[in-house]
C-alpha cells in the first residue's frame, strides 16, 4: 500500500523540468534517453523528430517527448505480464527538473487483426504526483505491485497489449515511455519480489482528485469553513483510497 496523501496546492512558480523515465519491471521498449541533432536554439525548422538527407533521425528536444512511446518502435520481444494485471516499477529520477512530477499509466491493446494498438485510451492507474528528494538526478524507483484491468474490458491469455507510462513534467509537457507484453497466466510471469519492485524512501506521493466545492465564488484561502471542508473531504478520498489499495 502507498502513502498516498491529498494534494491541496497552489502553485504560484515553478521550475522548467526535464525529467525523464526509466521501466524497470516488466521492462521498457529501450533506452529512449536520447537528445541528439541541432539543438533547437540554432534550429528554427525543428520539429520533434527531424529527418536528415541521409536517413538519419534526431529529437533536438529529446525522444522521450515523443507521443505514444517516447520515439520508440513497437518491440518483437514481448514480456509475459498476468492476464487480470500485475505490477509496474519505475525510476523517474534520471535527468534533472523533476522534484514533482504527475503519472499516469495507460494500456493500449491489440485488436484482432491489428499488429499494433490504435491509441493508449484505456487508464489503469489513477493519476498521482510523484514528490522527489530535490530538483536533480536521483538514485530510486518506485512500485506499483498490483495494477488492475478496466471492468469493461475481457481480456484474455494472449493478447498483446503496451502499456504506457506518462510523465508530466512541472512545466506541463509530456514524457512517454511503453513495455509491450503478453498477457500470460500467473504462474508463467517473472515474480515480483523486493529487489525488482521497491518504493525508495526518499519518495513521496500525493492523491490528486476534483471537487465541484470550489466551481463558484472562489473561497478565501484562509476561511476556516473553507479549509474543514477541504479537510474532510481530503480525509475521505484518502480513505477511499487506501482501502482499494490494501
Amino acid at each position: 500500500m502507498y502513502a498516498l496523501r491529498t494534494l491541496l496546492a497552489f502553485v504560484a512558480a515553478i521550475s522548467i523540468a526535464s525529467a525523464h523515465t526509466v521501466i524497470t519491471y516488466p521492462g521498457w521498449r529501450g533506452n529512449n534517453l536520447h537528445t541528439n541533432g541541432t539543438v533547437p536554439e540554432h534550429n528554427p525548422s525543428a520539429l520533434g523528430i527531424d529527418y536528415s538527407d541521409n536517413g538519419t533521425v534526431s529529437f533536438p528536444w529529446g525522444q522521450q517527448w515523443i507521443y505514444p512511446c517516447g520515439g520508440m518502435p513497437q518491440s518483437t520481444n514481448r514480456t509475459k505480464w498476468p492476464v487480470h494485471g500485475g505490477g509496474l516499477s519505475i525510476q523517474p529520477g534520471w535527468f534533472p527538473g523533476h522534484s514533482f512530477a504527475m503519472f499516469y499509466v495507460n494500456i493500449g491493446i491489440n485488436e484482432p487483426g491489428e499488429s499494433a494498438p490504435k491509441n493508449m485510451s484505456h487508464p489503469v492507474v489513477p493519476p498521482f504526483q510523484l514528490v522527489g528528494p530535490n530538483n536533480l538526478e536521483y538514485p530510486g524507483q518506485f512500485c506499483l505491485p498490483q495494477i488492475g484491468m478496466p471492468k469493461n474490458l475481457d481480456l484474455q491469455v494472449g493478447t498483446n497489449i503496451t502499456i504506457q507510462v506518462i510523465e508530466l513534467a512541472q512545466h506541463g509537457a509530456a514524457l512517454y515511455n511503453c513495455v509491450d507484453v503478453t498477457l500470460s497466466e500467473p504462474e508463467e510471469v517473472e515474480e515480483i519480489t523486493k529487489d525488482n519492485c521497491y518504493n525508495s524512501s526518499t519518495f513521496d506521493f500525493n492523491l490528486v482528485y476534483a471537487t465541484t466545492s470550489m466551481t463558484g465564488a472562489a473561497p478565501s484561502v484562509g476561511s476556516t469553513a473553507s479549509t474543514a471542508a477541504l479537510a474532510l473531504f481530503a480525509a475521505a478520498v484518502v480513505s477511499m483510497v487506501d482501502g482499494l489499495m490494501m
